[in-house]
């Protein structure tokens, strides 16, 4: 299975960091708009909503750093807190946004969104780097308590990144982009205006203001001078070039509007509409998002490249004149053309046949994104399931990787998706019985799917896990069996032991354990934990199976025969029962899968195992379970999985 690469692990984090200033980002789209009002009502003083504009600006960049630190960090495996206060530490001492003045310190008004990108970049890399290379631990036998090892073994490489930035960046002032600032200020006027379209566009999908990247590193004599008929390239870009925003807003609107099957996409452009009006667009490029997202990024920037050599050609062939002031950045499209030229009808109509280009254009490009993203899916599915947000955050990075990982299988597993959203989950038991008494001694939880009047197996499970996207599954198995078995015991019927499968994910989860011992403990649980997960797993998984044991739980081992069977595994694993797979019957109508089941039974009993047949299904293998002395079975013999209902008449 192809590992997720260290370029889409920092795609994925960039994505979530993004994802989560969106808060942020609607909020000072907000004040924007009352500030604009409140030019003209006079609500607050100009000097206080003035400082207050200030503090959104200069608050966004120390954000987006703690913000890309702590997702970076979770996507690489290091300790959140710990790189975020770093990050934090780095940004102040080098990016220049604080600076020491006559009155002390104070915040600057320097570009500093390059810095609140790079420092988190650097100090997650640098663990991946000291993670590989320079592992230290104070514990390596596990004595100490797990929250004092992980915070006392994160000091060595914190020292270390800090010092390494220390040497690093005052050699920085070597690395110059000069020649090339220089270079683009020695082109011809289009072809400076050209670039300006292209760079603020390429610096957006990055996550950096494009038009203040641009204004900090190179020349911008040029925006005030003619461009084309009479109109000054400023006003040309803003009303011929982007619409509603960079990569011309409102053109994606009206494509999601149409084209999107997606109620996330034309939701998030219904609550955009309102800013785009006034040419606001962060909160579409953050919340569909747009940011670092190639499926999107790519019409992003060629819808507005397109717009500005077409509306070039045209204008050079049918002008248009500027008749009137300039008007304001956020004057309305449609309304902006029409008042600066007196009401020409052509710059109208160019714009509207600009805008719907670049609807034409984002079409594919919007159904290649839904179609490759299970992302919308996956969060009706957790609404479903009734996950809470720590299960969301805690499987993250789980779904994202199985959203890379797995392009072949991903139209497999969304098709379950779909099936979970339509129909409904539910749990079945099957008895298990004594095969020497006869009578019924506990049962199984198992998982089906309702669709209409039908029942049908978990088949998306082995998709599910091989996505990593079991965790989920599994909490909402936790959540009905606790609610189910608390309810039997306020009625005085729960009087057997109930067996409940956790896939590997799961029992390697400590939250996940944490969560399963505060909802169950006290109740008569089996953990079942399939052999392939211990053996692939044995530290950690032994390390969760003695927490689930000293907490009174019984532990089996399921599934013992199905493919990945070690005998000397046996040896040292601490569990209670071991069921038999069905394939081991299955092969019993020969001599030679007598034997084998006969001495794998026997070997099990003799190390004080209680053994259980799985998959009895007629008298002949239930004779053989019955010769091999083996304690319990359970199979279609005796019943198929019952609903909750059912069951409860077997009590």
């Amino acid at each position: 299975m192809q590992r997720m690469s260290q370029f889409q692990i920092f795609a994925m984090s960039f994505r979530e960091a993004v994802l989560a200033l969106l808060p942020f980002m609607f909020l000072r789209s907000l004040w924007i708009v009352f500030y604009i009002f409140n030019q003209q009502v006079g609500i607050l003083d100009m000097e206080t909503a003035d400082t207050l504009s200030r503090m959104f600006d200069l608050s966004f960049p120390p954000l987006l750093a703690m913000s890309l630190a702590s997702h970076l960090a979770l996507g690489f495996s290091y300790e959140r807190v710990h790189a975020t206060i770093l990050t934090v530490l780095l940004f102040f001492k080098f990016s220049g946004f604080v600076r020491l003045g006559e009155q002390g310190l104070e915040l600057s008004d320097k570009f500093v969104l390059p810095q609140a990108i790079a420092i988190p970049i650097f100090v997650c890399f640098m663990y991946v780097l000291l993670n590989k290379y320079l592992r230290i631990t104070i514990d390596p036998k596990g004595v100490l308590n797990r929250s004092l090892t992980r915070n006392v073994d994160a000091t060595l490489p914190y020292i270390i990144i800090y010092i390494v930035a220390v040497l690093l960046v005052p050699k920085l002032h070597l690395i110059t982009f000069s020649p090339f600032v220089e270079w683009v200020a020695s082109l011809p006027l289009q072809l400076q205006a050209f670039s300006y379209t292209l760079f603020i566009h390429l610096f957006w999908i990055t996550g950096i203001h494009g038009a203040a990247a641009f204004y900090t590193f190179f020349d911008t004599q040029f925006v005030s001078d003619i461009y084309v008929s009479n109109i000054p390239f400023t006003n040309f870009f803003d009303l011929f070039v982007v619409y509603g925003g960079a990569g011309s807003t409102w053109s994606l609107i009206f494509a999601l509007l149409l084209f999107s099957r997606n109620s996330h996409g034309r939701a998030v452009a219904k609550i955009s509409i309102p800013f785009a009006v006034m040419n606001i667009n962060e909160i579409l490029l953050f919340g569909l998002p747009v940011i670092y997202n190639p499926a999107l990024a790519i019409p992003f920037v060629i819808v507005p490249l397109l717009n500005h050599i077409l509306a070039f050609a045209f204008l050079s062939l049918i002008p248009v004149e500027i008749i009137n002031e300039p008007i304001s950045w956020v004057t309305p499209i449609l309304m902006n053309s029409w008042l600066i030229t007196g009401g020409d009808v052509i710059a109208v109509f160019l714009q509207i046949a600009l805008i719907s280009l670049g609807v034409a254009i984002y079409r594919p490009f919007i159904r290649y994104f839904e179609d490759r993203s299970n992302e919308g899916m996956r969060d009706t599915l957790m609404r479903k399931l009734r996950l809470n947000s720590n299960v969301l955050s805690s499987s993250d990075v789980l779904l994202n990787e199985a959203q890379l990982k797995f392009d072949k299988k991903l139209d497999k597993v969304n098709t379950h998706m779909k099936r979970l959203i339509e129909g409904e989950l539910v749990l079945f038991y099957q008895p298990q019985y004594n095969l020497k008494t006869g009578h019924l001694i506990g049962m199984e939880a198992l998982l089906r799917l309702k669709t209409g009047d039908h029942f049908y197996g978990p088949s998306f499970l082995n998709d599910f896990n091989d996505a990593g996207l079991s965790l989920p599954i599994d909490r909402w198995v936790l959540d009905q069996l606790s609610f189910d078995l608390k309810d039997w015991k306020e009625r005085g019927i729960l009087t057997h032991k109930v067996s409940m499968n956790i896939t590997v994910d799961a029992l390697l989860d400590s939250d996940y354990i944490t969560l399963f011992i505060t909802h169950l403990k006290g109740l008569p649980v089996v953990v079942e934990v399939t052999e392939s997960s211990y053996i692939k797993n044995q530290r950690e998984a032994q390390k969760a199976i003695n927490r689930l044991r000293k907490e009174g739980f019984s532990v089996a081992i399921d599934d013992f025969g199905s493919g990945y069977s070690s005998l000397s595994m046996l040896a040292s694993l601490s569990a209670d029962f071991v069921k038999l797979d069905r394939q081991f019957l299955e092969n019993t109508s020969s001599e030679s899968g007598q034997v084998l089941y006969r001495h794998i039974s026997q070997a099990l009993e003799e190390m004080h195992y209680t053994v259980i047949a799985e998959g009895v299904e007629n008298d002949t293998e239930i004779s053989l379970v019955l010769a091999c002395n083996i304690d319990i079975a359970q199979g279609y013999f005796y019943h198929k999985a019952l609903s909750k209902s059912d069951i409860e008449k077997l009590f």
